[in-house]
């Protein structure tokens, strides 16, 4: 098949699954284009392609709006095929309205719905996962992986069900979208952390951030991905409102990738508080993965 890839990434979360999706899918001898979102970033052509997947990290229960902003400008063709990888760092039942306003955009285009798939990454806001964590996630995500691709190579569309009262909570915290522009407000550089290094520049989706006069300036088109703070090397930007959860550094995904599950589960069945939301997630993709290997 010929594949496209189009998604956002914020801390690059979606990148890391995108790079491993595009990995995958060339070994099985797919062609694969792909297409990072970020402002300015042309609409492409997508005619001639077999099979769309739109990749995207879930925020606040909602898809990024930068996100939104550039598929309402492609031109998908009825009848053609697309899928969702989404990611977030929690299995709420929320999240799973997060995909409404690309599946309404794909039916008014009569596109061929093949599968939506959430995947867990770790946070960049609110608390750091714990490196073990971490490396069962990943070895989770691996698993889905394999069950995506069989599953799009098989033409079986996995559905990831919403209701009512998900959909309706969604929309009402969607509010959140503008929280960045109000947000941004209130950014601030510590000066005797920041080294002038342009990182946060250089890096910014939004093109939100500048160097002017030898000070670090933020604009008002902020739309929250934790990015510039996420990664600032110094620790030297503080994120406003949101200070008090604010993550800093990377969890080097690839190293704990190559290191494998921890060797006792993190996740368990008298898994208690925010982490019980994991329990039935990993283990429904324990099941579907050994019935995948068992053919």
């Amino acid at each position: 098949m010929k594949i496209l890839l189009v998604y956002y990434t914020g801390t690059y979360h979606t990148r890391f699954l995108t790079d491993r999706l595009e990995k995958a899918l060339l070994a099985r001898r797919h062609t694969v284009e792909r297409v990072e979102i970020r402002r300015g970033t042309a609409a492409i052509d997508v005619r001639g392609y077999d099979l769309i997947g739109f990749g995207y990290p879930i925020y606040g229960f909602n898809s990024p709006l930068p996100f939104n902003r550039y598929i309402a400008q492609l031109n998908v063709a009825a009848g053609q095929k697309f899928f969702i990888y989404k990611n977030s760092g929690e299995t709420f039942g929320m999240n799973n309205a997060s995909s409404r306003i690309l599946l309404r955009r794909m039916r008014k285009r009569k596109a061929a719905f093949a599968g939506e798939y959430h995947f867990v990454m770790p946070y960049n806001i609110h608390f750091p996962f714990a490196r073990d964590f971490v490396r069962e996630i990943l070895d989770k995500d691996a698993k889905l992986m394999e069950i995506m691709l069989k599953n799009l190579e098989d033409g079986t569309a996995h559905k990831i069900s919403s209701n009512i009262a998900y959909n309706i909570a969604s929309a009402a915290v969607s509010i959140q979208k503008i929280g960045g522009a109000v947000n941004s407000f209130f950014y601030r550089i510590d000066k005797d952390k920041c080294t002038k290094c342009g990182l946060c520049v250089k890096n910014c989706p939004e093109d939100n951030i500048r160097l002017e006069k030898g000070k670090i300036k933020f604009g008002h088109r902020c739309d929250m991905c934790m990015r510039c703070s996420f990664y600032c090397p110094n620790d030297a930007i503080r994120i406003g409102f949101l200070e008090g959860w604010k993550v800093n550094g990377g969890y080097a995904l690839d190293e704990l990738s190559r290191e494998g599950p921890p060797e006792k589960p993190y996740i368990t069945k008298d898994s208690r508080g925010f982490y019980k939301c994991f329990v039935r997630y990993f283990a429904a993709i324990d099941e579907e993965y050994a019935r995948l290997m068992r053919q």
